[in-house]
């Protein structure tokens, strides 16, 4: 009685042993997707119908703007008065340009889909801004307390 049961061991070894579970399948180029491949989204810069060369116009506005913001943060000799009263110009100018090249409309649509994308793909710990200035300074509490209008 030992040999059989030492057999039919054995056989429930090899049998386990020889099948493959589903995700170890070798990879078939000619294999069909599965109905669990994520389907890429369109971009939401599409999809609030902004055209490709506004959207790469928009962006070098932004990366325009980013470096003359850089520039005012280095500045040592404006007071931090000035920087934020040049940083709001920047930004004024620079909501000009890209209101000459997209909608109000577009625009809307563009931030809502950015916002619904951002909600049901929260970001990595640590990669979330930390609600400084654009200089990096922390706002004083006095600030917020004295009731001054934020803009």
């Amino acid at each position: 009685m030992s040999k059989t049961f030492l057999w039919f061991i054995a056989a429930i070894i090899l049998s386990l042993c020889s099948a493959q579970p589903s995700g170890a399948q070798v990879n078939n180029p000619n294999a069909q997707r599965t109905p669990q491949t994520k389907v890429r989204e369109e971009p939401c810069w599409q999809k609030a119908g902004i055209t490709k060369e506004a959207k790469e116009q928009r962006d070098a506005i932004a990366l325009d703007t980013r470096s003359q913001v850089q520039s005012v943060c280095a500045d040592s000799s404006l007071t931090p008065q000035q920087k934020k009263q040049k940083i709001q110009q920047i930004h004024q100018e620079s909501k000009q340009k890209v209101g000459g090249l997209i909608s109000d409309q577009q625009q809307e649509e563009l931030q809502a889909c950015q916002k619904e994308r951002a909600a049901n793909h929260p970001s990595s710990p640590g990669t979330q801004h930390g609600g400084g200035g654009p200089c990096g300074e922390t706002p004083s509490p006095s600030a917020h307390a004295s009731g001054a209008p934020q803009s």
